[in-house]
């Protein structure tokens, strides 16, 4: 018994010994790794400004799965304007967009007004409206989330959509 006692406390104690070197946060994991200090969706210094690119999902029935989106945004506050820009093939639509930020951090958008387009007679474009989250990834800020919409032949086939912000290059 005074051996098992003994080899339990000692077990005990000697971890506490052992010290272990701190990691400094960019060799933690990702996952581990603290965040920055605006990354909440809420949080008003997430600067959507500039141009995201990314992609268009259509549920099962709509004319494709898979189309191109981007979208020129200026972000002024909680408010949000400018252009989104879809393509499919030989078939694209330039809109006007504009929105805010609701109580629950995510971004309202709705397509205002086509400006320019190229489809068939007899395809009507759907007036979209989004519900975007601001998610913080290595790559940088997604812009991503559902969109539903109608037009002139009824309610579309929703889907969801996921924008990275374009960065400059040189």
């Amino acid at each position: 018994m005074r051996i098992t006692l003994f080899t339990l406390l000692f077990s005990l104690a000697v971890p506490a010994m052992v010290t272990v070197p701190a990691l400094l946060p960019e060799e933690l994991p990702l996952h581990l790794r603290p965040r920055p200090e605006n990354v909440g969706v809420t949080s008003p210094e997430v600067d959507l400004n500039g141009l995201w690119v990314g992609e268009l999902l259509q549920n099962a029935g709509g004319i494709a799965e898979r189309f191109d989106l981007s979208m020129q945004l200026v972000h002024n506050g909680i408010f949000l304007k400018g252009t989104a820009f879809v393509k499919y093939e030989e078939i694209w639509a330039e809109m006007e967009v504009s929105g805010f930020q609701q109580a629950n951090g995510s971004w309202k958008l709705t397509d205002i007004k086509v400006l320019r387009a190229q489809k068939p007679k007899e395809l009507s474009w759907c007036e979209k409206s989004y519900e975007l989250r601001a998610s913080f990834t290595p790559e940088g800020v997604v812009l991503h989330g559902p969109w539903w919409g109608n037009s002139e032949y009824g309610p579309c086939i929703p889907g969801s959509i996921r924008l990275k912000r374009k960065i400059k290059s040189a």
